[in-house]
């Protein structure tokens, strides 16, 4: 049987809730600003991107195969939650649960793993290097095999652990399920945008001067994920929020922004739309979602891990090259 090498980070199921005719997507790469339509089939998909690649693995797909099951499971709820809003605690923890993977699965936070994790192991060789504790180089290759120049390799398996173990860490599961829902929905001849990182945290009162970043838990985050083009969830603290409401075109408007902020490289639309274009070129230079630190000291070596919130639009600079823009609508 031929093995599925295509691996999509953003399911196929989903990405349909954002097409105009169930078949493709409008797709703007986010550097560079170009745009066009792009089937389904190819949307949000990495060659080998969910490949097991360890030595004992008797099947390096399995995990890709294991997916095409839950993702049928989540569908549904989807399917439902659209359909009819979210009627049972149990639906909720089930949408709670697709959210979690749209946050962990994608490649932005891939990359931050894998950057994480051979941060680790570098600071591991040097501190191990500096108290002599690795065999000498051969007499010439000493500066070659220094751990600073070495290139250190992490497995695809050993990322997707961690990003899998992400998802479903019961804490961070538990505190989303915490949160107030509400259902918003696009009002005529507007729709929602997604992109290829659509867990959006929003803080409206952080500043790009913030020594720290921001989480889930802190009080005023308001974090947007959109479910179709039609309809975006929203999780707050605020314990008076609507469960379900029709938004302004302004609204919408702002949401995407935050979308389009968080996005990595790659932003959805149900079709063309000049104004999508358009927000994307205003905001192609900003970013939003993890970053990683190593610090060295006397004392050893820091990692620091920040999760950086979208900020309200006062806070993002003028774009670098705002004349030019227009050759882009």
């Amino acid at each position: 049987m031929p093995q599925p090498r295509k691996h999509h980070y953003l399911p196929q199921f989903y990405l349909r809730g954002f097409s105009a005719n169930g078949r493709s997507v409008y797709q703007i790469e986010k550097d560079g600003l170009k745009s066009y339509t792009c089937s389904i089939a190819d949307a949000a998909a990495i060659r080998d991107y969910h490949q097991l690649d360890y030595s004992e693995a008797k099947d390096s797909n399995l995990l890709e195969k294991k997916l095409a099951d839950l993702e049928g499971e989540h569908s549904v709820v989807l399917e439902q939650t659209l359909k009819a809003g979210i009627t049972s605690p149990e639906l909720y923890v089930s949408l709670i649960g697709l959210v979690s993977l749209l946050r962990f699965r994608v490649p932005t936070f891939k990359t931050f793993i894998e950057n994480f994790l051979r941060e680790h192991v570098r600071s591991a060789g040097k501190i191990m290097e500096a108290a002599g504790e690795l065999p000498p180089p051969p007499k010439g290759l000493e500066d070659i095999l220094r751990i600073e120049n070495l290139n250190i390799s992490i497995s695809n398996w050993k990322c997707l652990q961690y990003m899998f173990e992400a998802a479903y860490e019961p804490e961070q599961l538990n505190l989303l399920c915490a949160m107030t829902p509400s259902l918003i929905q696009a009002p005529k001849e507007s729709f929602f945008l997604t992109c290829d990182h659509p867990f959006v945290i929003y803080h409206p009162r952080a500043m790009p001067t913030d020594a720290y970043g921001v989480g889930p838990a802190q009080k005023d985050v308001e974090i947007s994920v959109p479910l179709s083009s039609q309809v975006l969830l929203q999780l707050s603290w605020n314990t008076e929020s609507e469960n379900h409401r029709v938004a302004s075109p302004i609204e919408v408007e702002e949401f995407n922004r935050r979308t389009v902020i968080m996005a990595d490289s790659f932003v959805f639309a149900p079709e063309y739309s000049k104004c999508a274009v358009q927000l994307v070129s205003q905001y192609n230079h900003c970013s939003a979602g993890f970053d990683f630190q190593t610090l060295d000291s006397n004392k050893g070596h820091f990692h620091l891990v920040n999760c950086w919130p979208v900020m309200a639009a006062s806070c993002y600079p003028p774009h670098p090259s705002k004349d030019g823009l227009a050759d882009y609508l």
